[in-house]
């Protein structure tokens, strides 16, 4: 049985979420936790890292296992294992199809500022700022970044690791609540270090350091020497992660519903392909191969290559509409 998990954690004390040679990792922690409790060695799956210090309210993970438990159980015992700053919130029970990492539709995360004192209480996961910042010009200059765009000047992934670095940020919401300031970032994938590093660039524009036109000749640059500064980690949050819909896959292909970023048919919207198309892609990179139409209780596939027509054959005899 694969077991989908919501953990949350405060990442203060920890060198990050992916396993590292110093042995202080969330997924470590979470890792002996399960091994205490089956005494097997499991490996867990998270939709994505998270750096040292970064915290999460819904970080995401998967693991498998034979052991016969209900979610309720499984929650209960898990936590049993863990320290006091990391809780598993949520446990469910999942098919093969699901993956906590290819399977995202979108992640949320929340950048937190207090501009009031500095305050004991909050530290761990809001940025204590020292100055005064202009909120509007900031929230003006966040715009420049919505939408799809090439964000090599604002993330540490090398060009060499990460070829393609261009990514589609959904929206990215300012919500000020006394002296705290939530920046709300949208979208289906983050490069590493890329949201602290928007934020960086935004506290500078605010701060009256740089220009609108300043970030907007940074950001079209696509240097890796214009963006090194990184928002402080304890501000970032990861907030929650949406999944989409799986009707089959095998190793190299799957069926899926459509994404707001896919290029959709000619004539077709996300509204209307909703549970009447999905698309034919390859598993990893997600290019789209074929539209599938459901007619009638009938899968109607439309390829894109004639060639692939056995893959996708095999992949819809697993599918029960």
């Amino acid at each position: 049985m694969r077991y989908k998990c919501t953990v949350s954690y405060n990442g203060h004390n920890y060198s990050g979420w992916q396993t590292q040679k110093k042995n202080n990792s969330i997924q470590e922690q979470i890792e002996n936790a399960l091994f205490q409790l089956t005494h097997q060695k499991i490996n867990i799956t998270a939709a994505g890292r998270t750096d040292r210090g970064v915290n999460a309210k819904g970080q995401v993970f998967h693991f498998d296992s034979d052991l016969e438990m209900t979610p309720r159980k499984w929650k209960g015992a898990i936590n049993n294992f863990l320290p006091e700053d990391i809780h598993i919130i949520e446990v469910e029970e999942k098919d093969y199809r699901f993956h906590a990492r290819y399977s995202v539709k979108s992640k949320q995360y929340d950048y937190q500022i207090n501009f009031g004192e500095y305050d004991v209480f909050t530290k761990d996961y809001a940025y204590q700022c020292p100055y005064p910042v202009d909120i509007k010009l900031m929230e003006k200059a966040s715009k420049l970044f919505i939408g799809t765009h090439d964000f090599t000047s604002f993330n540490s992934n090398s060009l060499k690791e990460t070829p393609d670095q261009v990514r589609t940020i959904e929206d990215i919401i300012f919500h000020k609540e006394g002296d705290t300031l939530t920046i709300s970032f949208i979208g289906r994938g983050f490069l590493r270090y890329m949201v602290r590093m928007l934020v960086a660039q935004l506290l500078d524009v605010g701060r009256g350091k740089q220009t609108l036109q300043d970030l907007k000749e940074k950001f079209e640059l696509k240097s890796k020497r214009v963006g090194r500064k990184n928002a402080p980690s304890e501000g970032l949050t990861l907030v929650k992660i949406d999944y989409f819909e799986v009707l089959a896959l095998d190793e190299a292909y799957m069926i899926r519903e459509y994404l707001p970023e896919d290029l959709l048919p000619k004539g077709l919207t996300l509204k209307k392909a909703y549970k009447k198309h999905y698309a034919f892609t390859e598993r990893h990179s997600q290019t789209i191969l074929g539209d599938i139409e459901i007619k009638n209780h009938k899968m109607i596939p439309h390829l894109y290559d004639e060639t692939l027509q056995e893959h996708l054959q095999k992949l819809v005899e697993n599918i029960a509409l």
